[in-house]
């Protein structure tokens, strides 16, 4: 996930100036050990302690992203959970050491399963923050103030401890997740009992489509109904899905006949490297679920993501039964350059927007490059100053607010195409 990894990444980094401004607002850090014990306090549903109920509704970008659970909580150990989608339904209790699990559907999809997480366990990856002395900022004008992990083993970054979780307010309550298998928001907090509970959760999906979970129903129950969690003959290990998250050596020692991947042609970037995409398998090995992570290219991470599904691995078999599995999938592409996109001057680029005042650089005036890159809808997706890493160079401190102006696609042979611009600019 690359894409919003990045963004995600970049942001943070943006904002780091604005630590000292929460300390002249006379805000307060706490532990990271702390944060993530007060989070789950004060904002996961499951920590409050008194019996609830709770109905989730799921939408999409499709309908197959789409569906319901329906959850009666009374403790860690006793609960009900009916979970709905297009494909897939599961009716699963937990009463003390003994599970009950009815399947509908041989494939259990993440995206769901993070919006399960959200509801019994919104940080499963927490132990692998903890006892890693980070620090948090808390205060009621913190909208996000995180905790990361990066391990890079021989320089190369661990996927299965990567990872980032964000807090809000002066609690804190969670505001994210991100891990290379998940990721959610968390938003719309509401107060339920002595909590601060999310009444949106947001994932995604494939190349970054969001996912959202409302929560409709959020009741305490008066009592318990015991036989609301009777459980006549538990279901066998053999019989329920459970997934695990494998390393990349681990998923590799089970590849079975590895597809021959014919990558097309890029428009620009590099032509061979590696890029990770998120998979996830069903019982038998075979993939069933793919989603951007990181590429060298990122021109051909719609193409891996794709052909990932053509994946198939020997089962992943613990204590004599079948799991799910999900992974960092590495692929390697060669590539070549066809096309490359358009590249305008100046006054190219200036004839490509209206709705707007662009300034100029009078002859001789101190001037800078800024560079924008805009779809083949017209929609602006990036600017940059392309002399940054030039010695002596003096970085303006924002980039033009080009929010009023409108950008004409750009044709080649007739047909609407990418490009970047330059724009020379009076400083």
């Amino acid at each position: 996930m690359i894409a919003r990894h990045t963004l995600v990444l970049l942001m943070l980094s943006a904002s780091i100036p604005t630590y000292a401004q929460f300390q002249q607002q006379q805000s307060d850090t706490i532990s990271a050990d702390k944060a993530l014990d007060e989070a789950l306090k004060h904002s996961s549903l499951t920590e409050g302690k008194a019996p609830f109920h709770a109905v989730l509704e799921i939408s999409g970008p499709s309908p197959a992203y789409s569906g319901g659970i329906d959850l009666l909580w009374a403790a860690k150990d006793q609960y009900r959970i009916k979970i709905d989608s297009p494909a897939f339904h599961q009716l699963r209790i937990l009463n003390g050491t003994q599970v009950s699990e009815k399947d509908e559907g041989n494939y259990y999809p993440r995206w769901l399963e993070n919006f399960v997480d959200a509801l019994l366990d919104p940080i499963p990856m927490a132990a692998n923050f903890k006892g890693r002395n980070g620090a948090v900022s808390v205060g009621s004008f913190v909208t996000n103030s995180c905790i990361r992990r990066d391990d890079r083993p021989g320089g190369i970054t661990d996927q299965l401890t990567w990872g980032m979780i964000c807090f809000s307010g002066s609690e804190p309550r969670l505001a994210s997740t991100l891990t290379t298998n998940s990721s959610l928001d968390f938003s719309d907090f509401k107060s339920f009992g002595k909590q601060q509970i999310a009444h949106t959760y947001t994932t995604d999906v494939l190349d970054y489509k969001p996912v959202t979970g409302r929560l409709t129903v959020l009741e305490k129950l008066k009592g318990v109904d015991a036989s609301q969690f009777a459980i006549p003959s538990p279901t066998p290990a053999s019989e329920r899905i459970k997934t695990t998250f494998v390393s990349t050596l681990k998923e590799e020692s089970l590849v079975d006949d590895p597809p021959t991947l014919n990558w097309p042609s890029v428009h620009e970037g590099k032509t061979e490297g590696y890029m990770i995409v998120y998979a996830r398998t069903d019982r038998t090995g075979q993939v069933r679920e793919t989603s951007k992570h990181n590429s060298d290219n990122p021109g051909l991470e719609q193409f891996g993501m794709e052909q990932a599904l053509r994946y198939k691995f020997h089962p992943l078999i613990i204590d004599g039964v079948p799991q799910q599995m999900e992974m960092p999938l590495v692929l390697h592409f060669v590539s070549r350059v066809e096309n490359p996109l358009p590249n305008l001057n100046d006054a190219q680029t200036r004839a490509q927007i209206t709705g707007c005042e662009i300034p100029h650089a009078e002859t001789g005036q101190p001037s800078y490059l800024e560079s924008v890159s805009v779809n083949e809808q017209g929609k602006l997706t990036g600017e940059g100053f392309p002399d940054a890493n030039k010695p002596g160079f003096v970085s303006p401190t924002q980039f033009l607010d080009l929010e009023s102006c409108h950008f004409a696609p750009h044709l080649v042979n007739g047909q609407p195409t990418y490009y970047h611009g330059l724009l020379t600019l009076p400083r």
